[in-house]
């Protein structure tokens, strides 16, 4: 413990007597730290005056680099105005003196033309810039007129050499756009003059010479010319030429058609047509899918304007095709079968004619697609319409004809029914216009269903190029005749419905006037029902139902089942029986046994036909006989 308290001792002196040196060293370093903090206050305020005259050296550097760009861009605009006047002036020199036609001298004036547009560029600032335009645009013009006779000249004779020398002179003004037109105007000139001296102008070698032309003509435009775009110069070329030649192609066309003696005739030649300008559009289509470096893009404007002119002909021809193939059509009518006054025959006639429509009309409407593709339509239908209208006037015609001699032979006093002519005419009539309005709606659907989607490339639609936009947008329909088809058939089968029943109505309207209901004296009344038998009108009408199926099956069709005809006529029969039974007045026991008995004769002969007698029929049975028992006592 001694040690530790003489080792703590001596621990406590030595740090009582170190504590003064350590605050005398804290007190040093208090002060350096404030003669520091002093110098970096003063560094910091050096610091700031540097960066004061550095940003306003900086900004004298700018504005100097100002000035000296400006004194530069003076000094070039002074050279320039310089090197332009010079150039104008020679240019100037050279329009006054006449334009050299020399190769080099051309190449030369290129240069200088090609300097005098850059340089204009390099005075675009300068306050006469506008004067200077001016007068170079004026110059150019000068120019352009000056060179154009003989680049035209040069263009015609196809000489390369001398063409690309004139086009460096258009290209130099920065006026490719007016080398391709006199490019244009050259070559539609060589190809209307070769149009006009033909001895012969017809549609086929002109659409033939510009498809053989067509490729050399690119070849000429992207290695003379320099077009960008010589597709599109070549398709503007083409249209142009198209619209002004003259005679006009569809002129000649026009005058052809008028020389065709028959309508056979006539379709050859539009058929022929559609052949040369589609030989045509596809020569097009090929010159341009064949491939090359750069792929030019081709606006659908160009190309439809192109499709215009080469299917004008066409278009122009297509009303004619509907002429022609109505009479075709009407032609059919023109048969010696429908000049007969048979009433059997004719109608047997016009059921020939119908039948053999569904061939003319298929016939037809691909001889109209191979002329107009899927814009044959609106031509097509109205041929068909005309027609179908002239059949359904014969077949109205021959209608009146046989109501006519029906009811000749009701006035005569002649049973018409199932034996008379005019019934049989009436069904084959009937079916004839039955047949026709399902060709009709046949052809529709077959029509329809061939309707293709719109075609991707502009050089095929024939819809465009040959109708107008309303016959476009129309929707297809059948024909305005179904409507009187329909009702004439309407009309037909009431008429055949009341040949066959006139002989029951004739029987039938006697009943009313029978004597033999009413005044029968007393001892007759007590006559058994086993003692009556039918009375004559009655088994008249019952022999008639029962001889029709035999007779019926003679005019009926397959489709036409004599069922049909009998269940209508059974039915008839015992509507109109049952309203002329309630029509007889003062009937008496007697009169009402012999009608029971008429009612069970007829009520057997319907069901030996397989019908069955009506409700109103067999209400009035039950009433007669709940009241003859009555009448019996």
């Amino acid at each position: 413990m001694k040690q530790l308290s003489n080792s703590l001792d001596e621990t406590t002196s030595q740090i009582v007597s170190s504590v003064p040196r350590i605050l005398q060293d804290a007190a040093t370093l208090q002060l350096e730290g404030a003669m520091l903090q002093q110098k970096l206050v003063t560094l910091e305020q050096q610091v700031q005056g540097v960066e004061e005259q550095t940003g306003h050296s900086i900004q004298s550097l700018q504005r100097i680099d100002q000035l000296k760009s400006s004194l530069e861009n003076a000094a070039s605009a002074l050279r320039e105005a310089d090197k332009w006047v010079a150039l104008a002036t020679s240019l100037e020199e050279i329009l006054e003196s006449g334009v050299p036609t020399q190769k080099d001298k051309l190449a030369e004036l290129a240069k200088q033309v090609a300097a005098m547009t850059a340089s204009l560029e390099v005075l675009s600032d300068s306050t006469d810039y506008e004067t200077k335009r001016v007068q170079l645009e004026t110059l150019f013009n000068r120019l352009e007129a000056a060179i154009t006779p003989p680049f035209v000249e040069a263009l015609t004779l196809m000489d390369a050499d001398r063409t690309r020398a004139y086009v460096g002179v258009f290209r130099g003004m920065s006026r490719s756009v007016s080398a391709c037109r006199c490019w244009r105007r050259a070559a539609a000139s060589v190809h209307a003059h070769s149009w006009a001296r033909a001895h012969h102008q017809e549609l086929r070698p002109l659409t033939t010479m510009l498809a053989e032309d067509a490729e050399k003509q690119v070849d000429w435009l992207i290695s003379v010319l320099k077009s960008d775009t010589p597709l599109g110069e070549l398709l503007r070329l083409y249209t142009d030429l198209l619209l002004s030649l003259d005679p006009s192609p569809t002129k000649i066309v026009t005058a052809n058609f008028k020389l065709c003696q028959t309508p056979d005739e006539g379709i050859a030649l539009l058929i022929d047509l559609k052949t040369d300008i589609d030989g045509f559009i596809n020569c097009i289509r090929n010159v341009i899918d064949a491939p090359r470096s750069n792929k030019e893009e081709l606006v659908p404007a160009t190309l439809r304007e192109l499709g215009r002119a080469a299917y004008a002909p066409l278009r122009e021809l297509m009303p004619k095709y509907t002429d022609i193939q109505t009479t075709l059509f009407l032609s059919h009518l023109d048969d010696p079968m429908l000049k007969q006054e048979d009433l059997l025959e004719y109608s047997r006639a016009v059921l020939s004619m119908a039948e053999r429509s569904e061939g003319w009309f298929h016939t037809a409407y691909n001889r109209g697609k191979s002329i107009a593709g899927q814009a044959t339509y609106p031509f097509y239908a109205p041929a068909v319409e005309a027609f179908t209208s002239a059949l359904l006037n014969l077949i109205t015609s021959h209608t009146r004809h046989i109501e006519s001699s029906f009811l000749s032979s009701v006035n005569a006093g002649e049973n018409a029914g199932v034996l008379s002519e005019t019934f049989p005419a009436s069904l084959l009539l009937e079916s004839a216009v039955t047949q026709l309005l399902g060709v009709l709606a046949d052809r529709q659907r077959v029509e329809e269903t061939d309707e293709e989607p719109k075609p991707q490339h502009p050089l095929l639609d024939l819809p465009t190029f040959i109708l107008d936009a309303d016959a476009r947008d129309t929707p297809r329909a059948p024909p305005p005749s179904v409507a009187g088809l329909r009702r004439a058939k309407d009309v037909l089968r009431n008429l055949a419905r009341s040949i066959l029943r006139n002989p029951i109505d004739i029987q039938l309207d006697k009943i009313p006037q029978l004597s033999v209901w009413h005044n029968n004296d007393a001892l007759s009344t007590d006559l058994p029902d086993f003692a009556l038998s039918p009375q004559e009108y009655i088994t008249e009408i019952g022999q008639y139902l029962m001889t029709l199926p035999q007779h019926l099956e003679m005019h009926l069709s397959e489709k036409q089942a004599p069922w049909q005809f009998l269940t209508e006529l059974c039915t008839h029969t015992c509507e109109v029986y049952a309203e002329k039974i309630l029509n007889i007045r003062n009937m008496d026991a007697l009169g009402t046994k012999r009608c029971l008995t008429d009612m069970t004769y007829l009520s057997s002969v319907v069901d030996d036909l397989g019908g069955s007698v009506t409700p109103a029929l067999k209400s009035l049975e039950k009433s007669l006989r709940a009241t003859t028992p009555a009448q019996a006592e």
